[in-house]
């Protein structure tokens, strides 16, 4: 009998939504761990990380804040064929990245009483520390998406997520309920999609957490933007999910 693929899934710093995303699955995961061997899973066990185990594929949540989480990134490098980032977290920095944006030392002092006892680092997202084979986006992540794109991971496969708008699967689409229609902020035309659109679906704008689509020239549709909105406002929103930095050039 063929050796099961070994898999295993991290948390760094984050609210761990993205496995919640998957417990949500109920069957459907636990149909899908039994193909694996799972080493690591914090929400169902929190052993810390085995000596001498070398994985197929590791599936890492949440941002490198701490000294900590980087050195068990790290160490998930060094130990696995295909290392995966799950999340705005571990993509993009996630809604931590925002104090990139302000002044942390200030934002830090008015959290905690010792401020110079907390190490208060810019935030960054996994790829600025280790080499990322394949990114599955998302706040949380789409649970039927994670499958379909693990089945293929494990199998050594790496898939493609298409490249297409979040407007594409918005149940506003070409309607007066569009939220860009009623000259509101929305990002969805320049962001990827595979969530469904369920922000727009429950009246809630899109921020981007999937980040920005590839080989696009977004430049003509924040100018238009800023016929609905301030710059100050649009950069705000920017900020949310860590897209900013990419968007910066055209801003």
């Amino acid at each position: 009998m063929d050796k099961k693929p070994k898999i295993g899934i991290f948390s760094l710093t984050s609210c761990e939504g993205c496995q919640f995303a998957l417990l949500d699955l109920a069957e459907k995961f636990f149909n899908f761990t039994k193909k694996t061997e799972v080493i690591d899973f914090p929400l169902i066990e929190d052993e810390p990380f085995p000596e001498d185990i070398k994985l197929d594929v590791a599936f890492v949540e949440g941002t490198p804040i701490t000294s900590d989480n980087v050195i068990i990134l790290k160490k998930i490098r060094e130990e696995t064929k295909l290392l995966v980032v799950i999340g705005n977290c571990a993509a993009l920095g996630g809604i931590n990245k925002i104090k990139n944006y302000q002044d942390k030392d200030k934002i830090v002092k008015r959290i905690f009483r010792a401020a110079n006892a907390v190490d208060n680092p810019k935030i960054r997202s996994v790829s600025d520390f280790v080499k990322v084979d394949f990114t599955i986006p998302g706040c949380p992540i789409n649970g039927e998406e994670f499958l379909a794109i693990a089945e293929e991971l494990i199998k050594g496969n790496i898939p493609k997520i298409k490249e297409k708008p979040v407007c594409s699967e918005c149940v506003h689409q070409g309607k007066e309920t569009c939220f860009l229609r009623k000259k509101e902020l929305c990002f969805g035309p320049i962001i990827l999609a595979g969530c469904k659109a369920v922000c727009p679906a429950s009246d809630f704008p899109c921020y981007g957490c999937r980040g920005v689509l590839k080989n696009i020239n977004p430049k003509g549709f924040l100018a238009a933007l800023k016929k609905i909105s301030s710059s100050e406002d649009i950069k705000a929103d920017l900020e949310i999910f860590g897209i900013k930095d990419d968007l910066e050039k055209f801003l």
